[in-house]
């Protein structure tokens, strides 16, 4: 009987119109210190000639699996990729950023040694942006900063098959699906964390949909942590939904349940997160605020 053997990580790649980095992408994630990955590329319903720089790729390594659709948006491309994936793990890339060549091997050491299901990296910003990145390396220090936005790095995120399979991602909360996947991550009870070193450069460029959606990002984002302040004060002090929205909209609730929020990680990186939890919380509020005001 001949069995294929299934490789350790799957890769995967979403591509939309995306040639001008796409090489360098595709050479950053072949030449990693470790070998025993597939690529998976989807072609997006590119108009430019990133399907034919893949095609040339797929013709010289095995490991790459290239796919051509139209255009289907980029949850519904990654959840085809999700189905596709056949590795024990799943690393996410993005179609314009570099992965440094230890990033698969530094991510495996970190779920392994710390029993984590998912995690991230720090970043480098390159392109419009220039600095770095920086996230949570513990379990409680991303649950704390889901209250504010996302604890990962998209592009950067390496985890175990299973929690993308039984989660995946939704597009009823566009332009923030990472987020809401993070989101409901935690929720489900998947453990995660993030690799402290920069493990990815970050490209930034005006055409990415964060500087073209801001609105809409920031109405969703705003439901999503309205969910997790509900979720983690039931979790973590035993208030009911009711009074958790309630208190949203009462400052001085809002800094009293911040407060015993904190004494529950008392010593942990979340304690320190949520030092100033009220004004970041009032900063994304009065963002919202403004943005809904502005045509």
């Amino acid at each position: 009987m001949n069995l294929i053997k299934k490789p350790l990580i799957s890769v995967i790649l979403p591509v939309y119109n995306s040639e001008k980095h796409i090489q360098l992408t595709i050479e950053s994630i072949i030449n990693q210190t470790i070998h025993d990955f597939e690529l998976i590329i989807i072609n997006d319903g590119s108009s430019d000639k990133s399907f034919e720089i893949v095609s040339n790729y797929a013709k010289i390594d095995s490991r790459i699996c290239l796919i051509n659709q139209s255009n289907q948006g980029l949850a519904k491309t990654l959840n085809k990729a999700i189905e596709i994936a056949r590795g024990e793990y799943i690393a996410r890339m993005d179609a314009d950023d570099v992965a440094l060549p230890y990033r698969l091997a530094y991510q495996l050491t970190l779920l392994r040694e710390k029993k984590l299901d998912i995690c991230g990296a720090s970043v480098q910003l390159i392109g419009a942006a220039t600095g770095y990145w920086h996230y949570p390396y513990s379990h409680e220090g991303c649950e704390a900063e889901l209250l504010f936005g996302v604890p990962f790095a998209h592009p950067s995120v390496m985890g175990y098959s299973r929690v993308f399979r039984e989660l995946k991602y939704s597009s009823v909360l566009s332009v923030v699906e990472d987020y809401d996947l993070w989101q409901r991550v935690w929720a489900a009870g998947f453990k995660m964390g993030n690799v402290p070193e920069v493990l990815l450069q970050y490209r930034v460029h005006r055409k990415q949909i964060s500087a073209l959606y801001r609105r809409q990002q920031a109405q969703n984002s705003r439901q999503i942590r309205s969910r997790h302040w509900q979720q983690l004060l039931r979790s973590k002090l035993g208030i009911s939904e009711t009074e958790a929205q309630e208190a949203e909209k009462n400052p001085w609730k809002t800094i009293q349940l911040l407060r015993e929020l904190q004494q529950c990680y008392k010593g942990t990186e979340a304690e320190k997160i949520l030092r100033y939890a009220f004004l970041r919380l009032c900063s994304h509020r009065l963002h919202s605020w403004v943005l809904s005001q502005t045509s």
